[in-house]
């Protein structure tokens, strides 16, 4: 994996700086940069790309961050990776807030397959969730619904097996329900044994001149085994829909903001030479079909 821990956590620094000075400019023009976290978000979203291409160049000698329509967030021209680069803050309703994931079908089905890094941030822009997910298909993502213009929804439960988790995590909720069904279906397996066994004690105990009585007996082992397995085929049906169905909470990570270290000159002047590189080879697709 191209990219780590540490460097998202440089990454989400840089950005933390420049989101307290944006807070603090648009605060003295009487005007609140979280008010609307979507904007917030766009204006931070060029930041991602850019420091991500940044902390990349320490390892690779080529990483080019575009940033134009319809070329890639970042390429890593080393290796030959083209990763795409997401922000969000998620959609609340209700007083909860979910994430989607989205990105742009018709891309990704042009691609093929993509990687991608998305940061998900809470309103105050001091814990996070960033999660890597390397070769994303359309296979990962539902078609587009009407009216989202070409946005599609992530498929987690496809996409999550492709999942590494740089800061924060991640919770499936199904897990609990499926621990409550396998500890009933254990909890019913063991009632019908003990039950079964002492009506089949019984059953061996009765004369068997006495018919009506071990008919009546009988009876009652039948109806508990048909009793036991009504409940444990409802029980396997839920299973089911929660295997087929999970359900991902993201955990966020606190990060403490603290004020980047300036860049050295050598890197600065490096920064400079990439940028004006970046600026010229992007125009060539020999990495973008």
């Amino acid at each position: 994996m191209y990219i780590t821990r540490e460097d998202m956590l440089e990454v989400i620094g840089r950005m933390q700086d420049l989101e307290n000075k944006l807070g603090n400019l648009f605060a003295n023009h009487n005007y609140d940069l979280r008010e609307n976290l979507g904007r917030r978000n766009q204006l931070l979203s060029c930041v991602q790309e850019k420091e991500t291409a940044r902390v990349l160049r320490k390892k690779y000698a080529i990483v080019l961050d575009d940033g134009a329509p319809g070329k890639p967030d970042v390429v890593i021209c080393d290796i030959e990776k083209e990763l795409e680069c997401k922000l969000t803050s998620g959609s609340k309703s209700g007083g909860s807030v979910s994430f989607s994931l989205q990105t742009d079908y018709a891309t990704l089905k042009n691609k093929g397959s993509l990687d991608y890094l998305f940061i998900l941030a809470n309103d105050a822009f001091d814990a996070f969730c960033v999660i890597f997910f390397e070769g994303l298909t359309i296979d990962d993502y539902f078609p587009p619904a009407s009216g989202s213009r070409g946005k599609s929804r992530m498929r987690k439960e496809s996409a999550m097996k492709k999942a590494t988790f740089l800061i924060g995590g991640v919770e499936n909720l199904a897990d609990a329900h499926l621990e409550k069904i396998d500890a009933e279906l254990n909890e019913r397996a063991q009632e019908l044994d003990y039950r079964l066994v002492g009506l089949r004690s019984k059953l061996q105990d009765t004369s068997s001149n006495a018919t009506v009585a071990r008919e009546k007996i009988s009876n009652v082992i039948t109806n508990e085994s048909s009793r036991y397995d009504t409940a444990v085929a409802k029980l396997i049906s839920r299973r089911k829909y929660w295997e087929e169905n999970p359900k991902y909470s993201f955990q966020f990570e606190k990060v403490l903001f603290e004020t980047p270290k300036k860049a050295s000159k050598i890197q600065s002047i490096r920064n400079w030479w990439v940028n004006r590189l970046t600026a010229r080879l992007g125009a060539i697709s020999w990495l973008t079909p």
